[in-house]
């Protein structure tokens, strides 16, 4: 019988199919390029996202920033009323108190002693009038890191007086002047009785220097808050401020704490920048030529200027000039408030009457100079051109230009009538303008 073969079964062995490594890298790079990619688009949906949900949320509360008006100072004529007068000078004749002063005047001149108690008298109340304002004042230091030559880290500490203009609940609003802090990257604020608090850059102008910090009230106590003095505003157009006595005090001599007194010699000069102008303040006091700061106060201890770098580089010498508060006084508001400054780039000047009926120049801006490249160029404005609308403002002066300027949007076109000389007489253009936000 024929022997049948044992039944055997098919073995397979299966083998791994081999790693692609490099379409396994590929993979891998691919997944982590995805994942960094939708990181990065999550972070800025998230970043521009975030204020608009939080305040549809939680709408946070801005507290708006005003400044009273400037009040003129306080003559002392105007302090010699009636009610002021005591009921026993009261009962006395004119005469009588004529002839009681004349009699003092002749024993002081006899004892030689009139003309030294008057100059001191003078200067004490002039010193008391300083201390009295030296509770607004403050010293802003800046502080930045820098390299050296042999790649160590240098700290560079720079201070400036600054002034507090403005208190509510929950901040402080310090005035300052930039220029003298370059580069800071850490902002400390120095209070009149020593104590100290971190202070954040709020805003600044590009042309003035000029820049407003804030100071949170964490961490004070509501005595130490309370005792904040906001300064009070003058008024640094008013004629009658020329040839007054006046306090320089913060940093006029480049240290903190320093005292000058002197008298306003004028306030006429002005210094122009693209679409702006500003007064400046010149007096007879001399401080540092190149540290100066801090506030001019005339003698009811209002705010009359800044002291800052700008200013005081637009006069030759060492005599200080400060920016008047008057002409400031908008600016200072808008960078409190964080409001947007637009720029045209128009340098221009007022059409007096004089101007107008000597030279018959329509009323309006008579653009002296344009900015290349600037929104103003661009929309076809030149040299000689009169400006006598922007938007829906009419423009005679100076004042209507500024208006004008506060009122458009940087966002939006508005609508611009020049007059230009065609060699005879003067045509009328009209145009559209978009203005830029001033950085």
């Amino acid at each position: 019988m024929e022997e049948k073969e044992p039944y055997s079964f098919m073995n397979e062995t299966i083998k791994k199919r081999p790693i692609n490594k490099n379409k396994l890298f590929r993979k891998t790079m691919a997944t982590i390029c995805g994942a960094v990619v939708f990181g990065v688009i999550a972070c800025v949906t998230f970043f521009l996202l975030e204020p608009v949900i939080s305040n549809w949320i939680s709408p946070e509360e801005i507290t708006k920033i005003e400044f009273p008006e400037e009040e003129d100072e306080i003559i002392p004529e105007e302090l010699l009323t009636e009610e002021n007068v005591s009921q026993e000078t009261a009962k006395e004749t004119q005469e009588q108190i004529n002839e009681r002063i004349n009699e003092q005047i002749k024993q002081e001149v006899v004892d030689g002693q009139l003309a030294l108690k008057t100059y001191q008298a003078v200067y004490e109340e002039l010193y008391l009038i300083a201390t009295n304002a030296a509770g607004s004042i403050v010293t802003v230091t800046g502080v930045s890191q820098e390299t050296d030559w042999f790649q160590n880290q240098v700290e560079n500490v720079n201070e400036t007086s600054g002034i507090i203009i403005a208190k509510t609940d929950t901040q402080l609003y310090i005035l300052a002047d930039l220029n003298s802090l370059p580069h800071a990257e850490t902002y400390t604020i120095t209070f009149h009785n020593n104590n100290r608090a971190e202070a954040w850059l709020w805003h600044a102008d590009p042309h003035t220097g000029l820049a407003v910090f804030t100071v949170a009230n964490s961490g004070m106590s509501k005595e130490e808050w309370d005792a904040f003095t906001v300064v009070r505003l003058g008024n640094s157009n008013s004629p009658s401020i020329v040839g007054r006595p006046v306090v320089a005090i913060g940093s006029p001599l480049g240290q903190s704490g320093s005292v000058c007194y002197g008298i306003v010699t004028s306030n006429q000069k002005s210094i122009t920048y693209a679409d702006y102008s500003y007064r400046v303040l010149t007096t007879d006091i001399v401080g540092s030529e190149t540290n100066a700061s801090g506030i001019i106060i005339n003698t009811s201890g209002q705010l009359l200027g800044i002291i800052t770098r700008e200013s005081t580089a637009s006069t030759s010498g060492a005599l200080l000039t400060c920016f008047g508060i008057s002409d400031i006084r908008d600016l200072i508001e808008q960078l409190s408030n964080k409001d947007k400054r637009l720029y045209l780039g128009i340098y221009g000047a007022e059409v007096t009457d004089d101007i107008h009926t000597n030279q018959g120049i329509p009323y309006g801006i008579y653009v002296t100079e344009v900015d290349s490249g600037s929104p103003a160029m661009t929309s076809g404005v030149t040299n000689g051109d009169v400006i006598i609308q922007l938007g829906n403002v009419e423009i005679h002066d100076s004042t209507d230009y500024k208006n004008a300027l506060n009122s458009m949007r940087s966002e939006l076109t508005a609508a611009i009538k020049l007059k230009r000389f065609d060699g005879e007489t003067y045509v009328d253009i009209e145009g559209e303008i978009k203005p830029e936000e001033l950085r």
